[in-house]
């Protein structure tokens, strides 16, 4: 993604998703930091920990096509859902919204990396 960092005639300086009107551009990358997670985010975490738990535990065992064709078709969801909140990151989103859309779409990156290969 990338930031344009705009310089306004009275020298506020702004930073915004889209190129700056009738200004020079200067082109930043973003840069993302780890924060800790809320106590929301932690039991998610854990629930999604237990079910990996459970699906290898599975896999030892041999998994059943049941299982197989629940996670096909919550990764299709998942997909779905990481492509709707780009293009509302495209789009672009209300002020108050960037940090939620950013931690949706981490989060789907995440889930799709670890669990649907």
């Amino acid at each position: 993604m990338e930031v344009y960092r705009c310089r306004k005639a009275d020298g506020v300086v702004s930073f915004q998703q889209f190129p700056c009107k009738g200004q020079r551009l200067e082109v930043e990358e973003a840069q993302t930091s780890w924060s800790h997670l809320r106590k929301s985010e932690k039991r998610l975490y854990r629930a999604y920990r237990k079910k990996e738990h459970r699906a290898a535990k599975g896999r030892r065992r041999g998994s059943t096509s049941h299982h197989h064709s629940t996670q096909s078709a919550t990764c299709y969801n998942k997909r779905h859902a990481l492509e709707e909140t780009e293009a509302r990151l495209r789009a672009g989103y209300a002020a108050g919204q960037g940090d939620k859309l950013r931690r949706q779409r981490d989060y789907l990156e995440g889930y799709l990396a670890r669990f649907c290969k």
